[in-house]
């Protein structure tokens, strides 16, 4: 008689008659009465397992087998292959550290264009006031424009334009406004005031830092902003005191810098104050008051280090104390006490270069007290000592003299020059 294709049933029974036959030669240890029904259970079990792996086989096949037709469809439609999770966390994270090192490597490059633009000269310079162009002056300038591009504050959105051309004039012109919008900001609130206060003070601080560099008078105007919306803010009284000094306003500088001193909050900037007073009395002739003032900065940067000796801060601070007092110690023809108190200083100069070798403002520090060291013991009639000092700080200005452009290397490098000149001859 003919055959007929099995029925489903006939299949399943088929199906678990082979997996009975795979698992009942491993339990037939079992007693009797147990082993037909531990057979059934675990020929069930290893055909839904046979079953599974054969479904997975399966999707496995299919999918084989219509991946050509897939990637054919997402060329069509200009589609990417789905990613795994991983994969496109992977890939947002590379992307973030990419556009970051981008952002950052961006930022070097403006700042550096900054500094650059700075220190070879303002364009526009001021018809009514000279331009400050000291070291001090361009880093206070350069700090600011720093301070700006780094500010999350919209109002500065338009200065940072400005200073990534760089346009210091606009970005002066940019900040003016964003004062004067800020100025009418807290006039408005009145629960907020001191708060807004404080910003426009810290945004007149900045466009007077900028303004130095262009004209001193402008940037004195300006710090006058300052000090009537902060009157409490310790640097702007002295940031005024050495602008009215460099304007030849000893008076002024001595009030700002008193003033300073009376809104100091803490040891250092009492310190600060006593040597900004001090410096103004020495230009005003009186170097008994200068001593005097510059003792009681010493004595507290004295404390500050004995408290703290190894921050180089406060070591330096306490060097600069020592070249002070032996400046003034100079001018009063007490030779033997300026060798005393610049020898302190070098000591501390010398200290401080050798913990750092690479800290270039460590190394200016030892080249400058090598050089008053050099200075002194030529006036005291030491020749041979005062070459050799001279020798000294020429070998430390020397290279870094060649590889940089910055004018305060090249003119230690010269002077340094000059006096071994004359003292060879």
């Amino acid at each position: 008689m003919p055959e007929t294709d099995p029925t489903l049933g006939e299949k399943l029974n088929a199906a678990h008659n082979w997996a009975r036959a795979k698992a009942e030669p491993y339990l037939s240890w079992l007693p009797d009465s147990v082993e037909p029904y531990a057979v059934d259970i675990v020929a069930g079990l290893v055909l839904f397992a046979a079953l599974v792996a054969l479904w997975r086989n399966g999707l496995d096949l299919l999918r084989t087998a219509t991946a050509p037709l897939w990637a054919l469809w997402r060329w069509a439609a200009g589609t990417e292959a789905p990613k795994s999770e991983t994969a496109v966390a992977t890939e947002a994270a590379q992307r973030a550290e990419e556009a970051s090192k981008r952002s950052e490597e961006a930022n070097v490059r403006l700042e550096r264009k900054i500094d650059e633009a700075l220190r070879t000269g303002r364009i526009g310079v001021a018809e009514d006031g000279r331009p400050d162009t000291s070291e001090y002056a361009i880093d206070r300038a350069i700090s600011a424009a720093r301070e700006v591009l780094h500010s999350n504050d919209p109002a500065k959105a338009k200065a940072q334009e400005a200073l990534q051309i760089p346009d210091f004039q606009a970005a002066e012109d940019a900040l003016e406004e964003a004062f004067n919008r800020e100025v009418q900001a807290y006039a408005r609130v009145d629960d907020q005031t001191q708060q807004l206060k404080a910003k426009a003070a810290r945004t007149a601080r900045e466009k007077a830092a900028l303004a130095a560099t262009r004209s001193v008078v402008d940037a004195l105007a300006w710090y006058r902003k300052a000090a009537e919306l902060a009157p409490e803010h310790f640097w702007t009284h002295i940031e005024l005191a050495r602008l009215h000094a460099l304007c030849g306003d000893l008076g002024a500088a001595l009030d700002a810098a008193e003033t300073g001193y009376r809104v100091a909050t803490d040891d250092r900037d009492c310190s600060v104050a006593s040597n900004e007073i001090g410096d103004v009395q020495v230009a005003q002739g009186d170097l008994a008051a200068a001593l005097k003032s510059f003792g009681a900065g010493l004595e507290i940067r004295e404390r500050l280090a004995a408290q703290d000796p190894g921050h180089a801060g406060w070591q330096r601070d306490l060097s600069v104390s020592h070249d002070r007092i032996g400046d003034v110690q100079v001018a009063q023809g007490d030779l033997a006490a300026a060798l005393k108190s610049f020898g302190a200083g070098l000591e501390i100069a010398e200290r401080l270069a050798a913990q750092d070798p690479g800290h270039a403002g460590w190394q200016a520090d030892l080249a400058a007290s090598h050089g008053k060291l050099g200075q002194l013991l030529k006036a005291m009639g030491q020749r041979e000592q005062a070459l050799e000092m001279f020798e000294k700080g020429r070998a430390i200005v020397g290279p870094l003299a060649e590889n940089s452009e910055m004018a305060l290397w090249k003119g230690y490098l010269r002077s340094f020059d000059a006096e071994i000149a004359n003292l060879r001859d």
